[in-house]
């Protein structure tokens, strides 16, 4: 054998280790999608031997889910051009989902033709959290909540590795109007060119989101050409049909956030993007919104780092307002009991302030700090011969911890008195992610002799899992349903509303009703079945609890309850 052949056979050697250094199979790919060549472990990753693989398409041993991301993201690959290593479940010949893998890709010069494909075993824990997200079923892209907790990750191993990592909030505008005239299948494939073409922008192909309607997020490590993308979702347009005149009417505008700001921790981080996700998925919570300029963007990260220290002050020093606000029965428009609910410095959004507080990690904290305060109040107001009940959230994520509990329990034993005037609403604004923890912390809470309600009850997917879950005395009712009792094209929504209240009465299980602030809605409710309301017809929150004690008959439906005070008038 000549030397010119063996240089030539050390050189594939050294390139075939190179790849399988890195990767379980090696694929070459013709122009047309079809397989050309296996090699490496193809029965592991796909059931099948690597000769039977050849002719096929390749998009053929992908799962349904993320067929089309993959389709698009080989034809944007260049000559030359590599893609960067992405997420991707394989189908086995028989159907069913394959396993989780990396996918790497690259088109060599003098090979435009051809691509050559990795894929390795994904075995890490990050992968399998990748796939268990949440997704748009138009779009292919995450979810608002799942982005959030996804790009935290991402964020973090990032800062740790000390890569650059940027966030881009982006809104196209006019796309939703134009799906929606389209036909059925049309709308459906542009609809997933585009979820393909922003998954492609973003890192690991699995941290872009559909956030609303018409805005998205996308977490990117390269650098996120607007007017690229701008031009690239009109061509998807022009190419779906009878909507090609209608693509100059499509337009993307946003902003790119650097999260690599000095001074701030890896939490602090993450919790400042999902707070600017968030507001800007609003659009319109204190005022924000797209039409704010990228130094607008960045005072906004900004504002939220002072946000991040300053909840940490507020909780740490007790800096935080208590006002209360009357649940009554619907029936005897007696009050049932008080919830009290926070206040901030700055007057912010509470909803925001608690999500930041469950962000970065000091939701437990500042739920113990409430209660504490609760507790003196009550125990004050005994002393003065006012016997009251109070309702008191607890997030989800405390509820999870075993140390929270065990610091919960140590302020309730203090005066076991006012356990029955303590009554715990569970709140939904993050997922409870261990139901079974979740589930013995209300038990426990129960069997002191608390009540336990269930808050925003039919606003989340987790709903009724929670209810078949966590052994509650209420549900409060989500204000949505309240909302849409008098809307006309409601019907749905009121069906729904009886739906829970039926369900609710055969569990034995109290319903509360929120933002009640007509008669008429009030009227409506009870003749549903409701128990109690709550809402500005019965009362606004104030500072002050104003009653007089007055016990009246446990609800004749049998399930606990704590005793009824009448409202003091005047």
């Amino acid at each position: 054998m000549g030397s010119g052949a063996k240089d030539m056979r050390a050189e594939r050697d050294r390139f075939v280790a190179f790849a399988f250094s890195a990767a379980d199979l090696m694929l070459e790919i013709a122009g047309d999608g079809s397989v050309l060549f296996v090699s490496g472990a193809a029965r592991l990753l796909t059931g099948e031997d690597g000769d039977r693989l050849t002719g096929r398409q390749f998009s053929s041993l992908v799962d349904e889910a993320d067929r089309h991301f993959i389709l698009n993201l080989l034809a944007s690959l260049t000559v030359g051009g590599r893609i960067e290593p992405v997420t991707v479940r394989l189908l086995r010949a028989d159907g069913a989902p394959g396993p989780i893998c990396v996918l790497g890709g690259c088109c060599l010069p003098r090979q435009e033709s051809r691509y050559y494909l990795t894929l390795s075993n994904a075995r890490l824990p990050q992968a399998e959290a990748a796939m268990a997200n949440k997704r748009d079923y138009q779009t292919g892209l995450l979810a608002s909540d799942d982005f959030e907790d996804r790009a935290g990750d991402r964020l973090k191993l990032a800062r740790e590795l000390g890569s650059e990592v940027k966030l881009t909030l982006m809104e196209i505008v006019g796309l939703r109007e134009l799906a929606e005239n389209l036909p059925a299948e049309e709308s459906r494939a542009l609809m997933s060119d585009v979820g393909a073409l922003l998954r492609g922008q973003s890192i690991g192909g699995d941290t872009a989101a559909r956030l609303d309607p018409e805005k998205y997020g996308i977490l990117h490590a390269t650098p996120f050409d607007q007017e690229a993308v701008t031009e690239q979702v009109r061509n998807l347009v022009r190419r779906s049909g009878p909507a090609a005149a209608a693509a100059e009417a499509v337009g993307v505008r946003g902003a790119t956030l650097d999260l690599h700001a000095k001074g701030m921790s890896d939490e602090d981080a993450a919790s400042a993007m999902a707070f600017a996700v968030q507001r800007f998925a609003n659009d319109g919570a204190e005022g924000f919104s797209l039409r704010s300029t990228e130094d607008s963007l960045k005072a906004l990260l900004n504002t939220t780092v002072s946000r991040v220290r300053a909840l940490r002050s507020a909780v740490t020093g007790r800096n935080f307002q208590l006002v209360f606000q009357p649940i009554v029965r619907l029936d005897t428009r007696t009050l049932h009991h008080y919830e009290a609910l926070s206040r901030f410095e700055g007057g912010g959004s509470p909803f925001e302030t608690i999500r930041l507080a469950e962000g970065v990690h000091l939701i437990g904290e500042f739920d113990l700090a409430v209660v504490q305060r609760v507790v003196d109040l009550l125990a004050e107001k005994r002393r003065q011969g006012e016997v009251i009940d109070v309702a008191v959230n607890l997030s989800g994520h405390s509820l999870e911890s075993g140390i929270f509990m065990a610091a919960l329990r140590e302020i309730l034993q203090v005066d076991p008195t006012l356990r029955k005037q303590v009554i715990f609403e569970i709140t939904e604004s993050t997922q409870i992610t261990n139901l079974v923890h979740a589930a013995n912390a209300v038990r426990q809470l129960r069997e002191d002799g608390h009540f336990v309600c269930l808050d925003d009850f039919g606003a989340g997917a987790a709903s009724f899992p929670y209810l078949q879950a966590l052994d509650v005395d209420y549900v409060k009712i989500d204000g949505a349903y309240v909302k849409a009792l008098q809307a006309q094209g409601h019907v749905r929504d009121q069906a729904i509303l009886k739906g829970m209240v039926w369900l609710c009465k055969e569990l034995g299980i109290g319903t509360v009703a929120e933002m009640v602030e007509t008669e008429d809605q009030a009227r409506l409710l009870l003749d549903f079945g409701i128990d109690y309301g709550q809402g500005y017809l019965f009362g606004r929150p104030e500072p002050e609890m104003r009653l007089e004690p007055l016990r009246l008959p446990d609800d004749p439906g049998g399930h606990r309850q704590p005793g009824d005070i009448r409202l003091k008038r005047g």
